[in-house]
This record gives structure tokens, C-alpha cells and sequence, in this order.
């Protein structure tokens, strides 16, 4: 069985820059993940989220723990 990974990331609008933690198996699934954290916080339509962080200027993910099975 797989393990999912500790990301962390930077996602930045016009007004504030969201930091954020998450459990995920991919990064592709941390930046949905967290673009739905962003949308819940911010009130906004999460469909507009997905279009503001479809440019990797505006955010950042990277691997904050990777866990590996023994």
C-alpha cells in the first residue's frame, strides 16, 4: 500500500498568500486539495481558484515529509 506524502504549499491572489499542509499521494492531488482549502477560506467560487493557480507563478507545492513503508 502506498503512503501519502506531507505537502506544504505557498499559494499567492492579488490580496494575501495562503500557506497550507496536506496529505496527498501526487502532487497534482495536493494542488487540488489545496486549492479547495483556499476557495473554503476565502469564500470564492472554487472553480475561480483552479483558474488563478493554473499559472505556477501563483503558487508553490513542494514535499514537506515523504513517508516510506518498512
Amino acid at each position: 500500500m502506498k503512503l501519502k506524502t506531507l505537502y506544504i504549499g505557498m499559494m499567492q491572489t492579488r490580496k494575501k498568500i495562503y500557506v497550507e499542509r496536506c496529505m496527498a499521494y501526487s502532487e497534482k492531488q495536493a494542488w487540488f486539495l489545496l486549492c479547495k482549502r483556499v476557495s473554503k477560506k476565502a469564500g470564492i467560487p472554487y472553480n475561480l481558484v483552479l483558474d488563478w493557480f493554473s499559472n505556477p507563478e501563483n503558487y508553490s507545492i513542494r514535499v514537506e515529509v515523504e513517508y516510506k513503508e518498512e
